[in-house]
């Protein structure tokens, strides 16, 4: 706020220096002065009326005819407000004669040209600072929204995942399997990973795969012998790639959910990393029954939310389902 009353007095100090370099005569300048300091407040007073009022109150709001007519009787009412002071000014200076007025006050037009091309350059300027005001208060509402919606997304993990290891662990505690403690260990790097990496944009691909592993390792246990799982990294360094958190989770994620559906056939899984021309190819594929597959599931929605706000436009995600199978290709940029 101290910013913009600072612009303001600059402004109109700048133009009381133009005023009384152009009402000058003679070297005259206490003239000059008096006279910009008496011409001045018009200017000053139509300016901040159609900066502050008229355009808010008629021409953002639509109200076009007004605005343009309201403009008009201003003009009128400082042409009135000069010719009244130039009146003065034969009276009282040049004690009426027209001749001994200061060269400046005697052409009225050229006098009121001058006082409302700083009247308009003001409101050009300050209406271009209020557009660029709202503008950044908007992109800024815009960004804290996306924010907020990213971080919800990021946060939702499928509760029927936690019902059933709850469901496993308890199975494996009754029959004192050695496995229940490591299913209770990759569990809780699970939950720990995404409490300390959903709030971030980007993480290392390593530890995205490490985790992944935790997830299918969790899920493995419903599945059984019906869960086949093929994958192929093809990544030297995968520390050095970044990419968005859950990312790879949550399309691992969307093919235990539809594909496993049928409880009597085997559920196949092929993943696949390849770094590619500075990009980063991520394919998952699934077998699934036709008739309850959904290809617009929420946890896909999801992702292209998370990639739409991180990268952009750059970045391409293709999905197809045929033949008993679907697939999702990801690219994104290596960072």
């Amino acid at each position: 706020m101290q910013q913009k009353y600072f612009y303001h007095i600059v402004f109109w100090l700048l133009s009381f220096v133009l005023c009384s370099f152009l009402l000058s005569y003679d070297n005259n300048w206490i003239e000059a002065l008096l006279l910009s300091l008496t011409y001045l407040p018009i200017t000053i007073a139509s300016a901040y009326l159609i900066s502050d009022y008229l355009i808010p109150t008629y021409l953002l709001k639509g109200k076009k005819l007004k605005f343009v007519l309201y403009v008009i009787y201003l003009i009128i009412a400082a042409i009135f407000l000069t010719l009244l002071i130039n009146t003065v000014v034969l009276i009282v200076i040049a004690d009426y004669q027209f001749k001994m007025m200061p060269p400046a006050t005697r052409d009225i037009a050229i006098l009121n040209t001058v006082l409302f091309l700083i009247v308009f350059l003001f409101v050009a300027i300050s209406s271009i600072e209020k557009w660029r005001t709202t503008e950044n208060e908007k992109n800024e509402a815009l960004k804290n929204m996306a924010e907020a919606e990213l971080r919800f997304l990021k946060s939702q993990l499928n509760p029927h995942f936690l019902f059933n290891t709850m469901n496993n662990l308890y199975a494996l505690s009754l029959k004192k399997s050695d496995k229940a403690p490591e299913l209770i260990l990759r569990l809780s790097a699970l939950l720990e990973y995404i409490l300390e990496n959903s709030k971030k944009d980007l993480i290392n691909l390593s530890d995205e795969i490490s985790t992944l592993e935790d997830y299918i390792y969790v899920e493995s246990f419903r599945f059984g012998d019906r869960l086949v799982i093929e994958k192929d990294i093809q990544i030297q360094n995968t520390q050095f790639i970044k990419l968005p958190p859950l990312l790879l989770i949550t399309l691992m994620e969307n093919c235990f959910k539809h594909g496993g559906k049928n409880n009597t056939e085997k559920l196949f899984i092929n993943y696949s990393l390849q770094e590619k021309d500075d990009k980063l190819k991520i394919q998952f594929s699934n077998n699934f029954i036709h008739t309850e597959h959904n290809p617009k599931a929420i946890g896909l929605k999801n992702i292209e939310s998370q990639l739409s706000y991180i990268y952009k436009e750059n970045y391409e995600l293709h999905k197809t389902h045929e033949n008993g199978i679907f697939k999702i290709e990801i690219y994104i940029p290596v960072r």
